[in-house]
């Protein structure tokens, strides 16, 4: 007896196809920025009239004898903003950057290798989905031993990291994002997730293999 084949397929239409990558470059474009610290002002600082009352409570304090303080004590120059007086908690992170730099300079370095540099803008050594933490001179941070405007190469050569699909660059299509193996890691089947399930029960298949994935194409 003889029997028949019916083929289902699923094709993306080309403006989801076209809005997709436009979305997904856009989004690894910004990745890239870094964590940016508020440097703006946090805490109000004493106004004058304030000032002026704790020093006739010192003074009022000094007449009977009992024991002033100053009211200043242990805190830094309260900065000016626009005619306000304030403080900012930007230079404790800046300290605390620096700090993490010079105890752990390796660690560090990965931190900052999927950002562009604070200072001059420059692309990241190692954006996501390419990443190998090699260190890389660090501008604007002092470390143990080094020249200022660079980077600390102690505690050994660093680390690495290989996407587990083993392919590098951005993903290629919506179908290489949804394969569940990394970018440019397509296969026959997609795996990894209910929407990877999905995809299979309706029968869209990725496109190519180790890396050559595209979407709208393929067999």
């Amino acid at each position: 007896m003889g029997g028949s084949k019916q083929t289902t397929s699923v094709k993306i239409p080309a403006w989801l196809e076209d809005a997709a990558q436009r979305n997904i470059a856009r989004a690894e474009s910004l990745s890239t920025i870094g964590y940016a610290p508020y440097y703006g002002p946090d805490v109000a600082g004493l106004t004058p009239a304030q000032m002026a009352a704790m020093q006739g409570t010192n003074q009022a304090a000094s007449a009977f004898g009992v024991p002033t303080a100053d009211f200043n004590s242990g805190m830094p120059q309260a900065q000016d903003y626009g005619g306000m007086s304030a403080y900012s908690s930007g230079s404790l992170a800046d300290q605390a950057f620096a700090e993490l730099a010079a105890r752990r300079p390796g660690q560090y370095a990965a931190l900052m290798a999927p950002f562009i540099d604070p200072i001059t803008g420059a692309a990241p050594d190692a954006p996501f989905g390419n990443y190998s933490a090699a260190p890389r001179p660090q501008i604007g941070i002092d470390k143990p031993g080094a020249t200022s405007g660079q980077g600390s190469s102690s505690g050994g050569g660093g680390s690495s990291y290989v996407p587990a699909s083993g392919g590098s660059g951005g993903y290629t299509g919506l179908r290489d994002m949804f394969n569940g193996g990394g970018p440019g890691a397509s296969g026959s089947t997609f795996s990894g997730g209910p929407v990877s399930g999905l995809l299979n029960t309706v029968g869209v298949r990725p496109v190519g293999s180790g890396g050559s994935s595209t979407m709208g194409g393929g067999k």
